[in-house]
């Protein structure tokens, strides 16, 4: 038997990869003339010295790139005239995640999708068998977009017991009953067409559900996703809770939009950017050492994440393995190593160690090289804000991202000379609160996306799932409780109860309005809902509901005043013991 042998690999991390220390802005900095501008730059203290702006709507960044649909109607992140970078990333993946999270009403559909199913499968005899509808994958572990379909297995167990039915035990059986059950969707009105893949490594049905458009993957007895599916919920909820999701959902939209996450075209799934990002995180020495806080440092995570398995990774020696506190393992010994295709992505799986989780990632070097041009642009996105803030526009015209001068290049003018003159730059903003976005050089979200989901809601609010499954939508407020045993006040279960009504009623909104609410994750209790950024609480004042405002890992309930644009403090309840919401 082979010997596990723990390699020193090449993506050991010594120190951060990107110093924001070097790029940051320095208080006694004096000013510098620059000679590509002959322009004086701007030091911090002269804006330091300003007065803060009032938010406003902003149709384009500062560079003249249109403001990417989670930063929509913001100024720039960040305190002051001359923030820190580091916290105006790590504030743009937040926005970024709150965005790209599915709603209450997104969510709710997707359950509806299973039951719908559960229901046809129990109404359809099945002699001496009971099917039951799972799901697993990112729907179980909520790491899915908005775009993401639903993986389901459907589990034939023996009518009586768990076991599973020794009638469909064998491939064959497996692959017959797969086409049984697409002309059973069809007939009961689940969806228009199915696509069975028979010849799958694990054969699958491809369909689409009819009334929400929800894609949904089903396969046969293969309770192997939902180990899965558990060990990535215990990683997210439980060992790196702030900041597991937020990394994982860039990536994974990063991926998607470049059609490389699905692993049936050689793509890389879920589970395999899971452990990847699981690793990342175990290995990295300061977040080892306790001196560095993940949460507060996600736009790090994510570069360095580009950086390592773009730039660095030892893909030819090197196994990931997340099994206890992480550690690197040679390929060759776990038995991954494969002669032909040398540089292929090993990750052993922490629910077999026998199975490699990216053995089907064939398009490993595709994806590795999309990683390393990511890196580059994030970094170009970075340093080109940052010599603008400095300099008035960037130094370096490989940097200048902002909106391409729209003159043609035969109609440019003449100087004397008869030489033609380079093309003008057009100039940035100079509103120091017009929105930076950095992660705008590598995400985008497509109209389809933005198109996508306000048809799942607007469907959610016509009612067409709730008829057809006779079922209401019904959120509850429960354990309203104190920690200490006493009750809260009136007043903020009043707030919270009335936003729950809102929430039911959808309240007129839009269904963009829905998709910009407000949404909350109750780690402690497992529970999820999403609160209307405003509702009408005590004596008919708004009542604004803020995950954590003060860091202090509760749930802040504010209550405007007439005399304070901020708002005036109510309540908080604790996250995992006070207010519990369910669904």
């Amino acid at each position: 038997m082979a010997v596990e042998t723990k390699v020193k690999a090449k993506p050991a991390l010594t120190e951060d990869f990107i110093g924001f220390g070097d790029i940051s802005s320095s208080e006694d900095e004096e000013a510098v003339d620059v000679p590509a501008t002959g322009k004086r730059g701007r030091t911090d203290n002269d804006s330091d010295n300003e007065a803060d702006a009032a938010p406003g709507s902003y149709q384009k960044c500062y560079n003249g790139q249109p403001v990417p649909p989670w930063l929509a109607g913001q100024r720039r992140l960040g305190t002051g005239k001359s923030p820190d970078i580091n916290t105006m990333i790590n504030e743009e993946v937040t926005k970024f995640v709150s965005y790209i999270s599915p709603t209450p009403e997104e969510h709710q559909m997707r359950s509806w999708v299973i039951e719908r199913m559960q229901r046809i499968l129990g109404a359809w005899t099945l002699p001496g068998t009971r099917a039951v509808a799972k799901c697993f994958g990112s729907f179980e572990t909520r790491l899915y977009l908005p775009t993401s379909d639903i993986d389901m297995t459907i589990m034939l167990y023996n009518e009586h017991n768990d076991e599973v039915s020794p009638a469909y035990a064998g491939r064959e059986s497996i692959r017959q009953f797969l086409y049984r059950l697409a002309r059973q969707l069809k007939q009961n009105g689940f969806c228009h067409n199915c696509e069975v893949i028979a010849n799958a490594r694990v054969p699958i049905i491809k369909t689409t559900e009819r009334i929400s458009g929800i894609a949904v993957d089903i396969s046969i007895n293969a309770d192997s996703g939902m180990k899965s599916a558990q060990v990535q919920k215990s990683f997210s909820e439980k060992v790196y809770p702030n900041a597991l999701r937020a990394i994982v959902l860039a990536i994974k939209q990063f991926l998607f939009q470049r059609s490389m996450n699905e692993v049936y075209t050689g793509g890389m799934g879920s589970y395999a950017i899971t452990l990847l990002v699981v690793s990342l995180l175990q290995m990295h020495p300061r977040i080892r050492s306790g001196g560095l806080d993940a949460s507060k440092n996600l736009g790090v995570l994510l570069i360095e994440f580009f950086e390592l398995y773009g730039k660095r990774f030892n893909y030819d020696t090197v196994c990931v393995s997340v099994r206890e506190n992480g550690c690197y393992l040679n390929k060759r010994n776990k038995t991954f190593f494969s002669p032909t295709q040398p540089y292929l992505l090993a990750i052993e799986d922490p629910c077999d160690t026998s199975n490699d989780v990216t053995k089907g990632t064939y398009g490993i070097s595709r994806i590795k090289q999309t990683f390393s041009g990511a890196y580059d642009l994030f970094n170009n996105a970075i340093f080109a804000y940052h010599q603008t803030r400095k300099y008035g526009q960037p130094i370096n015209d490989a940097l200048n991202v902002g909106a391409p001068n729209s003159e043609p290049a035969k109609k440019r003018a003449r100087g004397k000379s008869g030489k033609a003159q380079a093309p003008s730059t057009k100039a940035v903003s100079n509103d120091p609160w017009a929105p930076v976005s950095f992660l705008s050089s590598i995400l985008h979200i497509d109209a389809k996306t933005v198109s996508m989901r306000q048809r799942l809601i607007t469907t959610f609010h016509k009612g067409t799932m709730q008829e057809a499954l006779g079922v209401e939508y019904q959120p509850q407020l429960v354990n309203a409780l104190k920690s200490n045993g006493t009750v809260p006040s009136d007043s903020v279960v009043n707030a919270v109860s009335n936003a729950l009504e809102d929430h039911k009623k959808g309240n007129g909104a839009t269904a963009q309005e829905q998709i910009n609410r407000m949404k909350f994750d109750f780690a402690g209790s497992g529970n999820t809902l999403t609160i209307p950024v405003e509702t009408t609480g005590n004596e008919g004042n708004p009542v604004f509901i803020s995950d954590d405002e003060d860091d202090d890992d509760v749930l802040d309930v504010y209550g405007e005043d007439d005399d304070d644009e901020d708002g005036q403090y109510y309540e908080d309840y604790s996250d995992d013991d006070d207010l519990h919401i369910v669904y």
